[in-house]
């Protein structure tokens, strides 16, 4: 007991050890190569960050970043995992902050997939520390985090094996409640990663089924209470888009199915091994879904791990005739390379139960282990390669960015989407600018046609421009305006269900101009007009709920842990 309880540990320490070496080279060159879902993202990041030091802990329309509009991205995109990255901010200048953040991201992701697999396989810790390795090394979730920043997505990944586990322990175990725990995870981290995660649970069903030909009632009963704390968990995340998202005449991320992939391309990339979209699966566990069926048994769980494993590849590209639901619910994945996470952890399982059988007369078990680890080490190495020489710009290829922005409205990036170099010193400046992607997201579609005018922030007085002064505030916009005479009053502030109008203190009924913003009638004078998003009562009941949930679940598996212990 003492020697397993030993190397549990000493399993853990590897892989705190093999995190922080993989942010390292990064953190060494205190700046970063910035472009796609970056600005996006750090936007989100800053309001919060602004809020926060005003005493403002919750934050739902944007006041200060995409152009100080009242964009309400916050409440239809989740932003619970953002937080440990604002509050770095509060500690460390900002390009520390954000890649500490991602070793916090690679060191839950590392831990949760090394506690899910030794779960599943009964304590197996060799073999648990190969798949939480490999899992944090494959090219795909480098290229969410390092490369790309697509954080909703890696913060999801990170829940990707708790997921898995969580159907395992319903099918298997009769155990439901980490399914309910991952799930509310995943829909906290970012919606399209649990609608295929729900996706996923349908395949590992259909297996299930397949297998057994029934559906026992205690499993069934287990599905039913993992929906019902699933609901009361995420409930306060999910009521935004019921209550101002759907039938909101709002502008929505586009649905469809695209840079998708033919399968030698696919296999042509996954050898290069690098950070991409593309061939995201890597060298190793292409290698794996090639020969992975020769090192499984035929009657095995790890053959129809290794059989899921193939069917989601095939999914990633054009093989798979995704032309056929382009007009389903399917295609708000957007992007079928998003299934290589879930095809990376069947494989990386795969992966991982292979490598753990590995003996050698000459040589014991931990040298084994090591040697594999440093060539894990290496994979992931040459992997990053481009991105630590795209942040070091050593030979000043990439322009860096030195100003805000005057003037009209103008994107971080141009739509080429080249990379720019913000270090500590310009970090701030670049909030001037706007996101190439998801600025306009979540808009009203009038705002959005006349997104010229809104965005550069026009006031509008009897149909002529004006100068205004504007005042941003947390989750408030303060304008303070002059009329000589009764006038129509168009400003730039976005208009939602929820937006509340308020002139010179008095609540007003708003009007919304042509091109989705508020309009006012005011007479002869001065007045202060204050527009905001007010949540409902509804909102602070459930996520109070939620929070009790939270607490009690907490602490009635922390007593069963203490009493098995």
């Amino acid at each position: 007991m003492k020697n397993q309880k030993y190397k549990n540990i000493l399993a853990v320490g590897i892989i705190v050890i093999f995190t922080i070496m993989m942010i390292s080279p990064f953190l060494l060159i205190h700046q970063l190569g910035v472009h796609s879902d970056w600005s996006f993202h750090a936007a989100r990041v800053q309001q919060i960050y602004l809020n926060l030091q005003k005493g403002h802990l919750f934050t739902y329309i944007a006041t200060d970043t995409f152009s100080k509009v009242g964009n309400a991205n916050f409440i239809f995109y989740p932003t619970v995992f953002l937080y440990p990255w604002v509050f770095l901010k509060f500690i460390f200048a900002p390009v520390t902050a954000y890649l500490i953040y991602v070793w916090l991201l690679f060191l839950a992701t590392g831990l949760i997939a090394f506690y899910s697999m030794r779960t599943f396989t009964n304590g197996k810790i060799r073999q648990s520390l190969f798949f939480a390795i490999i899992y944090l090394i494959i090219p795909y979730h480098l290229y969410l985090t390092l490369s790309n920043y697509v954080l909703g997505e890696a913060q999801a990944y990170i829940f990707i094996p708790l997921v898995l586990l969580g159907m395992w322990e319903i099918l298997y175990k009769d155990k439901w409640v980490t399914l309910a725990i991952s799930m509310t995870l995943m829909v906290y981290s970012h919606y399209v990663s649990a609608f295929i995660s729900l996706e996923i649970c349908v395949l590992i069903l259909i297996c299930y089924l397949i297998q057994n030909h029934k559906l026992e009632l205690s499993k069934a009963m287990g599905f039913i209470k993992s929906i019902c704390l699933f609901m009361i968990l995420s409930a306060w995340q999910l009521i935004p888009l019921f209550t101002d998202y759907f039938h909101g005449n709002l502008m929505r991320p586009a649905s469809g199915f695209m840079l998708m992939q033919s399968a030698g391309d696919f296999f042509t990339s996954a050898i290069s091994n690098e950070a991409l979209n593309q061939g995201g699966i890597g060298v190793v566990l292409l290698a794996t879904l090639v020969f992975g069926w020769l090192f499984v048994e035929r009657e095995s769980k790890y053959m129809w791990i290794y059989v899921l494993g193939v069917a989601i590849t095939w999914m990633i590209t054009t093989a798979f005739p995704w032309q056929y639901v382009a007009k389903t619910p399917l295609s708000i994945i957007q992007f079928p390379y998003r299934y290589t996470s879930y095809a990376a952890a069947f494989l990386a399982i795969v992966l991982a139960k292979a490598l753990s059988k590995l003996k050698y007369s000459t040589m014991n078990s931990s040298i084994v282990t090591t040697i594999i680890i440093l060539f894990l080490g290496a994979l992931y190495s040459g992997s990053v390669y481009s991105d630590i020489t795209r942040n070091r710009n050593t030979d000043n290829s990439i322009s860096i960015l030195t100003s805000r922005r005057h003037g009209q409205y103008k994107t971080l990036r141009d739509p080429s989407d080249s990379p720019i170099i913000v270090t500590n010193n310009s970090y701030n400046k670049q909030f001037s600018y706007g996101a190439l992607y998801g600025e306009t997201d979540y808009m009203p579609v009038d705002a959005f046609k006349h997104c010229r005018t809104v965005l550069n922030r026009v006031t509008f007085i009897n149909g002529k421009r004006a100068l205004i002064h504007q005042e941003s505030q947390p989750n408030r916009i303060v304008y303070k305006i002059h009329v000589k005479q009764f006038s129509s009053i168009n400003l730039p502030a976005l208009v939602y269900k929820h937006t509340v109008v308020k002139v010179n203190g008095n609540k007003v009924k708003e009007e919304t101009s042509d091109r989705g913003t508020v309009q006012l009638k005011l007479s002869k004078g001065n007045y202060k007009v204050d527009v905001s998003y007010v949540p409902t009562c509804l909102l602070s009941f459930l996520m109070a709920i939620s929070l009790i949930s939270w607490i009690l679940v907490i602490i009635i598996n922390y007593t069963r842990f203490v009493k098995l212990s």
